[in-house]
C-alpha cells in the first residue's frame, strides 16, 4: 500500500512541484542524485559540503524506508562528499590560530557530515541484520558496517580534537555495531571501504584502529598529532587481533562491549561481561624499530610514516605512543605525587602578555595584574566554596580596576591540585579561544614575588562552560632579555651599512642548572645558528640560537650557545 502511495505521489509531483518531492530532488533516485551533485558549484568546498550535509539530514529524517534506491543515494552522497570533507579537514588542521567563530563553523561542518553518514549507514546495518535471511541486500552488510565503523571512528576523533568527551553514546553505538559484525561472522573479512583507499581493511581492524587512537590520547596531543597518528595506524593493522578469552601473559588491553566507555588496560576483568582482549607487543616492537631507524637518519616516509613529516615530530610522537600503549607494569608513572589545594593565582597567557606582566612585577610597588591585589573576600570564598562567587566578583569589580592595558590577557584561576611539576585546575573556558594544549602561560600566586612559566599539557572539555586543565611548570625562573640580531661587518643594502641594524625584540631567558641555557622567543625571529646580542640576562652578551627544544603556537624555546666576540 505504501509503495502504491509513493508511486502516486511521484506521478503527481511531475505535474505539481509543490506536491511531494521536487522533480529535481536528489533523494528521488540515484540518477537524479548524481545529476544534482554534478550541478554543485565548483570552487567553494564549504558551500558544496553544506549542500550535501543538508540532503543527508533530510535523508536520515525519513529513515523508515530501506530500499535499494535509497541505499544507492546514501552511498553516492557519502562518496561524493569525501574530497570536500578532506578539504575542510585540511583547512582546520593547518590553521590552528583561527578565530573561535571560524573554528566552530569548520568543526561543526566536519563533525555534522560524519554524524549524518554514520547515522545513515548504522540504520541500514541494523535493519538488514534484523532481516537476516530475508533481505535481498544482505551481501551489502559487510561494506555498510565497515563504512559505519569508520564514520563512528571519525566522530570520536573529532570530539577528541576539540578535547570533548565522547558523549551521545558513541562508544555504545560503536560496540553494538561491532557485535553485529561478529554475530554475522564477517568481522575479519577484508574489504576496500572506498575505491580510492590504498589497502583493504576489515571491520575488526577498523574497530581496533579506533581503540588504539583513543588509547594514544590522554588530552595531551595536538590536533595535528592526532591526525598524523590516524594515518600511521593504517599501516599497523596487521599487528593486532581481538580475542574473547584473556591470556594474562599476552594481553594488556581490554574493551567492554556492553559499556559506553572506551578501552583500558587489563587489571581485574569481569568475565561475565562481553569483553575483548588484545596485545600491543608486536606493535611496540615495530615502534622501537622505527624509532631507532629515525635516530640513524632514515626519512620518515621510508619507514611507512606519512610524507612531509619532520623527524623530530615523529620521534616525539613515537615516544608518547610507546608510553601510552605499553603494558600496565611498564606504563608511564606520574613524576611527582599530587596534593589537593585551593590556591588563587593570576594566569597570563601568550608570550607578549607574560613579558608585559613580568615587566610590571619588576616595577616598584607592583600589584596583581588582575587588579589591586588579592582581596580577603576572594580568599575566603576559595576556602569555603572552592571558587570565587559571583557576588564577590561583582562587589570587587566596583572596587578594583585593571592595572594595565594587558589585563584582559590575565585571568584569575583556582588551582585544585599541585605537585613539584605543575598544577591541575578546572576553569571556565567558554570564551577562552587561546586555551589549547601547548599554550604558554605565566603563573603568579598571591604570596609569590615572581612569575613562573607553565605549559598546558592536558586539556579535557567537561562541558560547554568548563575544562579540566593540566599544567607543567618550568623549573627555571624567566628573566626578561632583549635580543638584537647581528649582521656581518660591511653588510650593505643600496650602499648603506646595515650591520646590527635589526630592531630588538623581547624574550624570556632561562638559566638551567644543568648548564644548557635557553631562550623563549616568537618563532618569527628564529633562524638556526643565528647570532644575537642579548641584553638583560646575566653574563651573556653574544649568543647563537641552537636547536629548538619545544615549540607551539606563538612561542618557541631554543637552546643557546655562547659566541666568542
Amino acid at each position: 500500500m505504501n509503495s502504491l502511495a509513493n508511486k502516486l505521489a511521484s506521478q503527481l509531483a511531475r505535474f505539481s512541484p509543490s506536491f511531494g518531492k521536487r522533480i529535481d530532488d536528489p533523494l528521488t533516485n540515484l540518477k537524479v542524485a548524481a545529476r544534482w551533485v554534478e550541478s554543485l558549484p565548483i570552487g567553494d568546498a564549504f558551500k558544496c559540503q553544506q549542500a550535501i550535509l543538508g540532503e543527508l539530514k533530510r535523508f536520515n529524517e525519513n529513515s523508515t524506508q530501506y530500499t535499494k534506491d535509497r541505499l544507492a543515494v546514501l552511498m553516492l552522497l557519502d562518496e561524493k562528499s569525501r574530497d570536500l570533507q578532506d578539504t575542510l579537514v585540511r583547512q582546520y588542521l593547518r590553521n590552528p590560530r583561527m578565530s573561535r567563530p571560524v573554528e566552530s563553523q569548520l568543526w561543526h561542518a566536519v563533525y555534522g557530515l560524519y554524524w549524518e553518514i554514520a547515522r545513515g549507514y548504522h540504520a541500514f546495518v541494523l535493519h538488514f541484520a534484523r532481516e537476516a535471511g530475508r533481505s535481498p541486500h544482505e551481501s551489502r552488510i559487510p561494506l555498510l558496517a565497515l563504512r559505519a565503523i569508520l564514520a563512528f571512528g571519525q566522530l570520536l576523533k573529532w570530539r577528541t580534537i576539540r578535547y570533548q568527551p565522547a558523549g551521545e553514546k558513541l562508544w555504545l553505538r560503536l560496540h553494538n555495531l561491532y557485535r553485529v559484525t561478529e554475530t554475522e561472522g564477517f568481522h575479519r573479512q577484508p574489504l576496500r571501504a572506498y575505491a580510492e583507499d590504498a589497502s583493504d581493511c576489515s571491520c575488526e581492524t577498523a574497530y581496533l584502529h579506533i581503540l588504539m587512537l583513543n588509547l594514544a590520547d590522554s588530552g595531551t596531543l595536538y590536533p595535528r598529532q592526532l591526525d598524523l597518528l590516524d594515518h600511521w595506524l593504517c599501516g599497523w593493522h596487521g599487528m593486532m587481533r581481538l580475542d574473547n578469552r584473556l591470556d594474562t601473559h599476552v594481553h594488556n588491553f581490554v574493551i567492554d562491549l556492553s559499556s559506553d566507555q572506551g578501552p583500558r588496560r587489563v587489571r581485574k576483568p569481569d568475565t561475565d561481561k562481553p569483553l575483548r582482549f588484545w596485545s600491543t607487543a608486536d606493535l611496540l616492537q615495530r615502534l622501537q624499530e622505527i624509532h631507532l631507524a629515525l635516530r640513524e637518519g632514515r626519512a620518515p616516509a621510508q619507514l611507512g610514516l606519512t610524507e612531509n613529516t619532520r623527524t623530530s615530530e615523529s620521534l616525539e610522537l613515537l615516544d608518547h605512543l610507546q608510553r601510552q600503549w605499553s603494558s600496565l607494569a611498564t606504563r608511564e608513572q606520574r613524576r611527582a605525587p599530587r596534593e589537593s589545594i585551593k590556591r588563587l593565582v593570576d594566569v597570563a597567557h601568550g608570550l607578549g602578555a607574560i613579558i608585559t606582566q613580568i615587566k610590571a612585577s619588576e616595577a616598584p610597588a607592583s600589584v596583581s595584574p588582575y587588579g589591586t591585589g588579592f582581596n580577603d573576600s576572594e580568599a575566603d570564598d576559595v576556602q569555603v566554596y572552592g571558587f570565587i562567587t559571583d557576588r564577590t566578583r561583582e562587589r570587587i569589580s566596583h572596587m578594583q580596576a585593571p592595572a594595565g592595558p594587558n589585563a584582559p590577557d590575565v585571568e584569575r584561576w583556582v588551582m585544585q591540585d599541585e605537585s613539584k611539576c605543575g598544577y591541575g585546575a578546572t576553569v571556565e573556558s567558554r570564551d577562552k579561544d587561546w586555551l589549547r594544549v601547548g599554550a604558554l602561560i605565566g603563573i603568579k600566586s598571591h604570596d609569590a614575588a615572581t612569575w613562573q612559566l607553565g605549559i598546558v599539557r592536558r586539556l579535557a572539555r567537561l562541558n560547554d562552560d568548563t575544562s579540566s586543565v593540566g599544567i607543567e611548570t618550568l623549573a627555571e625562573t624567566p628573566v626578561l632579555a632583549m635580543l638584537n640580531g647581528t649582521a656581518p661587518a660591511g653588510y650593505t643594502v643600496n650602499g648603506l651599512d646595515n650591520s646590527g641594524a635589526s630592531l630588538p625584540y623581547s624574550s624570556l631567558w632561562l638559566t638551567s642548572s644543568a648548564g644548557v641555557d635557553s631562550v623563549i622567543i616568537d618563532p618569527v625571529h628564529f633562524t638556526p645558528g643565528k647570532v644575537v646580542q642579548i641584553h638583560g640576562a646575566p653574563e651573556r652578551r653574544l649568543v647563537a640560537l641552537g636547536n629548538p627544544i619545544e615549540r607551539s603556537e606563538g612561542w618557541m624555546r631554543v637552546a643557546v650557545e655562547p659566541v666568542n666576540s
